[in-house]
């Protein structure tokens, strides 16, 4: 299609253009990965390593239930508060997929403002680098008790009281597609657009969708409209669940490893970032394997690895 043209030519250009930070916001450069502790991925093995391995964004949320385990490790390390970057997010729509009948979208924006300061509680910080709204309230589906779009806006509009109090020094969503984004962009409360985007985003992952509601995201792999919708409105598009859809028995990407003398992990990483993506990773909850992982995630960024045209556009064209 004319748009997968687009993206490889972007990805091209984008060869030599992947360096460890990106300006989200004036003034805030947000590490280009970030070590994700959702899912398995358990802070208290992997904050010290990640740190150590010379990483410094970590990305956590509410509802992962680890933040005082995350203020725990970065005590223990002594890493000074101005070389971390640290991501959070407040809850909204992502409660439909812990079960039915879980709602948490309000019309009020100081919900948005409570619970970051809850986070900020746990965390034992003043403030964070950047605080994301966890999902779209379309997410509930027919369960929804208030009007999806409304709440999306009012949820926003707390994040920018957030900003404006010094709470974060950046404010962005999650798993919002082309249409929630043409909405919030479009409210008349909304002042500030993310600065950020975190979605799903690998080359062969599964689909987006609720299993409680039925209501789907994204598609599988990346959702490239969305993408290009970022790129165009200087939204930074974050990336995770990376690995869950990195095809480590793809026998050409094995074949593309071997030639630039890295992992298969790490040819998904690279070809994540010279789409012009960043990322958050997990490194897992065992402790010398967080140590390997985190070593081998940030050798990503070896100025000597870079992935051609050629390959770029056959890891792009890989489908589920």
């Amino acid at each position: 299609t004319s748009l997968l043209c687009v993206m490889h030519s972007l990805s091209t250009l984008l060869l030599a253009a992947v360096p460890r930070t990106k300006e989200i916001a004036p003034g805030v450069h947000m590490p280009t990965m970030s070590l994700g502790t959702c899912c398995g991925s358990d802070p208290s093995v992997g904050v010290a390593p990640w740190l150590a391995s010379g990483g410094v964004g970590i990305d956590t949320a509410n509802d992962y239930h680890d933040q005082p385990a995350i203020a725990t490790a970065l005590k223990a390390t002594g890493a000074a508060r101005d070389k971390i970057f640290l991501t959070t997010k407040v809850p909204a729509g992502v409660a439909a997929l812990h079960g039915p009948g879980k709602l948490d979208c309000s019309l009020d924006p100081q919900r948005a403002v409570d619970v970051l300061k809850e986070n900020l509680a746990q965390l034992r910080m003043t403030h964070v680098d950047l605080v994301l709204l966890h999902g779209p309230c379309e997410l509930q589906g027919t369960a929804a008790a208030v009007d999806p779009a409304k709440a999306n806006a009012a949820q926003w509009q707390g994040m920018q009281m957030a900003l404006s109090s010094g709470l974060t020094r950046a404010i962005g969503v999650s798993n919002y597609n082309v249409t929630h984004l043409e909405a919030l962009l479009a409210a008349p409360t909304t002042r500030v657009k993310p600065a950020v985007n975190q979605c799903q985003m690998s080359i062969n992952g599964s689909a987006f969708c609720s299993p409680e509601t039925g209501v789907c995201l994204h598609g599988p792999g990346h959702d490239d409209a969305t993408i290009a919708f970022c790129r165009t409105h200087n939204i930074t598009y974050e990336a995770y669940d990376v690995m869950s859809g990195c095809p480590f028995h793809d026998a050409r990407l094995g074949a593309i490893a071997r030639a630039h003398g890295m992992s298969a992990a790490q040819v998904c990483f690279r070809w994540t970032l010279q789409r012009g993506a960043i990322l958050a990773t997990g490194t897992g909850h065992n402790a010398t394997k967080a140590a390997l992982h985190s070593k081998d995630d940030l050798g990503t960024y070896d100025p000597n690895f870079e992935l051609t045209g050629e390959e770029m556009a056959y890891l792009d064209g890989i489908r589920p």
